[in-house]
């Protein structure tokens, strides 16, 4: 439940097979609210973040990316973009971000980012986006 400065009291559902949310952030600016929507997983003993929801403007949003587990996730620009980074729960070569409008849920920006992996052990280093050294700076 999200309680608004004026005192109105915002409940935001969880989908039909969501299990929990994650501890919610606020942005800088205050003017939305997101955590991670939790899934059953059928090949961990926990559940994962496969989702960003954000309450912003009387709206309720939904960022599922590529679809695979949502592990780092930050606002940007005070709030009015979301960013996060995807890889699969285990043994993963490459993170993928996004960043994204939160009004509208329009792509501004993505990039994979190779990690040192079984397969690949010294991946090709790529130029990391500014938005994206932002948010794992914050790891």
């Amino acid at each position: 439940m999200i309680v608004k400065t004026d005192g109105q009291r915002v409940l935001v559902r969880k989908e039909a097979e969501q299990t929990a949310f994650s501890p919610a952030a606020i942005s800088s600016a205050r003017t939305a609210v997101a955590a991670q929507a939790m899934f059953g997983n059928c090949c961990t003993s926990y559940d994962i973040p496969l989702q960003i929801v954000v309450y912003a403007d009387g709206r309720v949003h939904r960022f599922k990316g590529v679809g695979l587990p949502i592990f780092q996730w930050g606002f940007a620009d005070s709030g009015t973009r979301i960013a996060y980074g995807q890889e699969p729960v285990h043994f993963g070569c490459s993170i993928h971000y996004e960043l994204r409008d939160i009004a509208s849920e329009r792509l501004i920006d993505q990039i994979d980012v190779p990690e040192p992996c079984g397969q690949i052990p010294n991946p090709q280093p790529v130029k990391i986006p500014d938005w994206v050294a932002s948010l794992t700076s914050d790891k």
